[in-house]
């Protein structure tokens, strides 16, 4: 009879883990995403996050240049914000810097979103630089000039957001740290790329298997999204392996 009942009690747990991970899943699918940027955000693979996504993306664009000329993104499947962020009102929404804005126009820009969608959580897209650059980049301090793909101008942004909206969530993708972990590994002899251009496919944008893979991962972390292989299963395991170590340093 005891016996009986510890199989119940366990049939039970099982059944309520079942449950719960249903439930939390169609929580997760009832969210709203838009992402804006260019070809950077959609080497996050937008297409593959969970629940309501739209994007509006425009192929090496800053967002100063996306908010003035919105009527003919290079990604012909985008949602033109002018339309997205009038009519609904999105749960979280990721915006790209890059490069030829300065701080003051990144601000100004993403403040317009902000205020038009005032229940959202923005999330900052980081980008990466071109490989050529990206550790001279990553270590510049400089942050009154124009954009840099920086821990440094990022934080600026952040904070300048932040004062500006003390109330709001502001959280960024990290994508540029996890190139520069990858970089470190690699100088370290830690990971299986021999240089950092290995995971890119030209000179800016990422490798479609193991570079999309760490980016789009890193989109969905930041937005509260469970880590995917979804698209990249025939990504080696033991990379995948090593890639999901980098993940792993995100917070």
């Amino acid at each position: 009879m005891l016996k009986s009942l510890s199989v119940f009690a366990v049939c039970l747990s099982t059944l309520c883990f079942v449950l719960t991970s249903s439930v939390l899943q169609a929580e997760e699918n009832a969210k709203s995403y838009y992402l804006i940027g260019n070809s950077l955000t959609w080497d996050t693979v937008p297409s593959l996050l969970e629940g309501d996504v739209q994007w509006h993306v425009d192929c090496g664009k800053s967002l100063p240049y996306i908010m003035a000329h919105p009527e003919m993104p290079c990604v012909k499947t985008s949602t033109l914000w002018p339309q997205a962020l009038k009519e609904k009102q999105y749960d979280l929404i990721s915006v790209q810097t890059h490069y030829g804005a300065t701080l003051d126009e990144d601000l100004a820009t993403i403040s317009k979103w902000v205020d038009m969608q005032p229940n959202a959580t923005f999330i900052i897209h980081t980008g990466w630089a071109r490989s050529k650059t990206r550790a001279e980049e990553y270590a510049s301090t400089e942050v009154t000039g124009k954009m840099q793909h920086s821990p440094a101008y990022m934080k600026a942004l952040l904070a300048a957001l932040q004062k500006k909206y003390p109330e709001r969530k502001f959280k960024q993708t990290h994508a540029i740290d996890l190139l520069d972990q990858v970089n470190t590994d690699i100088k370290n002899n830690k990971a299986p790329f021999d240089e950092i251009t290995d995971i890119y496919r030209d000179a800016i944008h990422m490798k479609t298997d193991t570079g999309r893979y760490l980016m789009h991962n890193a989109m969905r972390h930041a937005l509260g999204q469970p880590r995917s292989d979804k698209g990249y299963e025939k990504v080696d395991p033991q990379v995948k392996q090593y890639l999901n170590q980098v993940l792993d340093t995100l917070k």
